[in-house]
């Protein structure tokens, strides 16, 4: 009876080894496999964050230059603005015709 148990007991152990070992086998396995995705993730990442900071560069550098137009437009019109008040201010200085005294 002994026997029979040495027997289940060393069936048992080796068993349980044997498991064991393919558990760490899998689970070398799947870190291996978690770190090779980890990996190509973050390749693609990164390559997906230039890709949009490239994009986000050029609609910067255009709007920009929109804005850029924008304001030469605007100092243009305040330019002229500023011509056409300076020319008004020497009409007013010229002296005033005399009041129609006929009404």
């Amino acid at each position: 009876m002994e026997q029979a148990i040495l027997a289940m007991l060393g069936i048992t152990i080796t068993l349980m080894l044997y498991l064991d070992r393919g558990r760490r086998a899998d689970d070398a396995q799947i870190r291996r496999d978690m770190n090779e995705n980890n990996a190509q993730l973050r390749r693609d990442m990164e390559a997906g964050f230039k890709e949009s900071r490239s994009e986000l560069k050029r609609d910067m550098e255009s709007g920009f230059k929109r804005i850029d137009k924008r304001l030469d437009k605007l100092t243009d019109v305040v330019m002229d603005l500023c011509r056409r008040v300076g020319r008004l201010e020497g009409r007013m200085e010229a002296p005033d015709p005399k009041p129609d005294s006929s009404q």
